[in-house]
């Protein structure tokens, strides 16, 4: 065996009798984790033996592990009793926060404008339609009718270019599986046609047309491919044609391009969720193979518009990690020949490009927030769209003949104001302003700067009130994600308003592995370099300290999927930092996480653990196979749902229960399990306030009152010399 592997070895096998690993959990080691389904399985990857006493809870749907999940349910909900301060706080904000009427930017298809909107505590949002951008509005799609519990959500809808058909998706209880239909707009009824077991599922209605499309479709195997399919209305989905079909790379991907060109159709491809996409195409209409104009793994590129001399405008990394505007001929397109319109910027992130009425409208992430440049067509800058500092944008569909855009403009303070952009005078002008209930405009906004371990500089944004005092006291919530190219950027969220209006402050942290500053930050933080994710996050919470905005023990973090990944492991490495933690829908098993689901996709950030290397790798940050016995970790809330099947359960199962039986007798682990609930998505407006106020009560619970003058009463009655216990609990932090 390799020095490597050796090295490894205490962490999953026995090495010797004072070295506990998961299958020696002794008999009040399974009590306290409330006697978990466990066994004594145990693999041998690359020469390590991994035990994994806990795998039963994998069969989620056996009795015993539904019975585990309710104890453990139950567990949580006595932890959090006599929170009804807490709870009621928490609810009552929430329930005010949303009581109100809120409507998406109408989008103009034909002669008929769409909008979502969402009737104030409705459980879900619905589609609307109307002859006019100002109403009146009639409801044709609405999902609340379908469920009495409300856990029947729309995930997608795609009205034809003249606005007579919709394609509707609909999933229930969370889950990533959907179904598609048709709604005829003029005779107001779904139609037959629908297509079932659908799964992350675009579609792109033929050009000008509205009785076929083009649909993604996944492969109901263990090879994760997607066809791309072609409907004709009035066929059923047996008889829908194969388009295209996936190559045999495991993960792969396949969508349709955002676009059919006046001359061509295009297809996006991707091996699992690697940014690096390649593109194909062939003539529109025909039936001839597509050609492969750049493989997947090594760049992207996006066509944006056909030129009329038949070249193309396209985005792409292509010897650019912060993207350009390019323009190539697809009769003759090597690389070498593509002339750059927009050439790559050295701060900011082009994501878009727009060619509309004789004008480049460039899309930038500018430090995490949106920006917005004017090109003439040969890439002369003319000026910036005048957007507000830290902000990003809403756009409504823009239509060939428009002179102004709608959009909606937010922040971190706002849930954003709605304006119409001149065109011709660069002006943005008020429509409405937000009917929301509260905002978060007297805040302080700052962005800082925390040194990692590598001396990299990470930045984040904090948000807290003035009066709140920056002497160690402020609870504070850090919340960070770290992965798959996917950018934090300023959003305004109810929660994190109460939060802050309760006196505590919030921190989103920009880590590398995320898509906030490029190719170079997000390869910083993925594959071999995942370690730099977790030293990231643990860099901000240190500087929080040493700038005295809060404590190890004031101090909470918070992250889901990919961040539930991120907070277990930082905690694992660096528990003195964090007086509680919440880890939702996390990814925990390192080792397994692609054999469920489409968790294979994820190889492009995680690795592959079939790989030697990248088990390695792995095996240093994994949460569930990092359990140091006896060791002392803050109070845990893993959250999960019973209906996620992108991130399986049983990651978060197998997670608490290892935490609960190997781990110091005095932790506080706990595990909540939602039901008819997945990864996030769908959630009805009663469940999103649920789900908060126990987080909430869990936090108080934790770390005390998040209002900070309560919290020093507190201390200052805990001092007193006639309460050593408290005295004795304060001085241990």
């Amino acid at each position: 065996m390799e020095k490597d592997d050796k090295s490894l070895r205490p962490v999953f096998t026995r090495a010797s009798n004072d070295n506990k690993g998961p299958s020696d959990i002794s008999e009040e080691g399974l009590r306290r984790a409330l006697n978990p389904p466990h066994d004594n399985t145990q693999e041998v990857l690359h020469g390590v033996t991994v035990k994994d006493p806990f795998r039963p809870l994998e069969n989620l749907d056996a009795p015993d592990t539904v019975a585990w999940a309710a104890r453990q349910n139950q567990q949580f909900e006595d932890y959090i009793k006599g929170s009804d301060a807490s709870m009621a706080s928490a609810t009552e904000f929430l329930t005010k926060a949303l009581d109100y009427d809120r409507a998406s930017l109408p989008a103009r298809y034909g002669d008929k404008y769409f909008r979502t909107f969402q009737k104030a505590l409705a459980p879900q949002g619905v589609v609307q339609v109307a002859s006019s951008a100002n109403g009146p509005w009639d409801t044709i799609l609405d999902p609340n009718m379908l469920k009495a519990d409300g856990t029947i959500a729309l995930s997608g809808w795609t009205p034809s270019k003249d606005g007579k058909r919709i394609a509707y998706l609909t999933s229930e209880a969370g889950s990533d599986e959907q179904t598609l239909y048709i709604y005829d707009v003029e005779k107001q009824q779904t139609l037959p046609d629908t297509v079932t077991k659908a799964r992350f599922t675009a579609v792109l209605w033929d050009r000008d047309s509205h009785d076929s499309f083009q649909y993604t479709y996944p492969r109901h195997d263990d090879t994760h491919r997607t066809f791309i399919k072609h409907h004709a209305i009035g066929e059923t989905q047996e008889q829908d044609k194969t388009i295209f079909d996936a190559r045999p790379e495991a993960s792969s991907l396949i969508s349709p391009g955002r676009m059919h060109t006046a001359k061509y159709e295009w297809i996006s491809t991707a091996i699992g969720t690697d940014k690096n996409r390649g593109l194909m195409f062939r003539p529109y209409g025909s039936n001839e193979e597509f050609k492969v104009l750049l493989e997947p793994r090594k760049t992207t590129i996006s066509p944006i518009a056909e030129l009329e001399d038949g070249s193309i405008l396209a985005v792409t990394t292509k010897d650019a990690p912060h993207g350009r505007l390019v323009q190539f001929d697809p009769r003759d397109p090597a690389e070498e020949k593509w002339k750059t319109i927009i050439p790559e910027s050295k701060d900011d992130l082009l994501n878009n490009v727009l060619l509309h009425k004789g004008k480049l409208f460039a899309f930038y992430s500018h430090d995490t927030a949106d920006a917005v440049r004017v090109f003439t067509p040969e890439g002369q800058h003319l000026h910036d769209i005048p957007l507000p500092v830290q902000s990003v944008i809403g756009l409504a569909r823009v239509n060939e003949d428009d002179d102004t855009f709608l959009l909606r403009i937010s922040g971190f303070t706002s849930p954003g104001d709605t304006y119409s952009y001149d065109i011709a005078k660069n002006s943005l002008t008020l429509v409405e302003k937000t009917a929301a209930p509260f905002d978060l405009n007297e805040a302080i906004v700052e962005r800082l700067y925390a040194t990692s371990k590598d001396g990299t500089q990470v930045p984040y944004t904090v948000i807290r009130l003035p009066e709140t005092e920056l002497d160690g006291t402020a609870a504070t919530k850090l919340y960070g994600y770290g992965g798959f190219n996917i950018p934090l950027g300023p959003v305004y969220s109810n929660g994190i308003a109460h939060f802050v209006k309760s006196g505590g402050i919030y921190v989103q942290a920009n880590l590398r592995g995320g898509g906030e500053f490029g190719t170079d930050w997000h390869n910083g933080g993925r594959g071999a370099n995942k370690q730099n994710v977790f030293d990231d996050f643990a860099a901000v919470a240190e500087d929080l300290a040493a700038r005295k905005y809060t404590s190890a023990q004031r101090l909470v973090i918070n992250g889901g999927s990919n961040g539930g990944l991120l907070t277990a492991a930082t905690m694992l490495q660096r528990p003195e930092l964090f007086g509680a933690v919440i880890t939702e829908v996390g990814v925990e098993d390192m080792f397994r996480f692609h054999l469920a689901t489409y968790g294979a996709a994820w190889k492009s950030d995680y690795g592959d653990p079939g790989i030697k290397e990248d088990f390695n790798v792995a095996a240093k940050y994994s949460p569930l196979h990092n359990v140091k016995p006896g060791a002392k970790y803050p109070p845990h809330l893993i959250k999960t749902a019973d209906h996620d099947d992108r991130v399986v359960p049983w990651h978060s199962f197998k997670l608490a229960a290892t935490l609960q039986a190997l781990s110091h007798e005095d932790n506080t682990t706990l595990l909540r399990v939602e039901g008819r609930a997945g990864h996030g998505a769908g959630k009805p407006t009663a469940k999103i306030i649920q789900a908060y106020a126990e987080s909430f009560a869990f936090i108080e619970k934790s770390i005390g009152p998040v209002d900070q003058k309560a919290y020093k009463a507190k201390l200052a009655t805990e001092k007193k010399p006639d309460s050593p216990a408290a005295d004795k609990k304060f001085k241990a932090g």
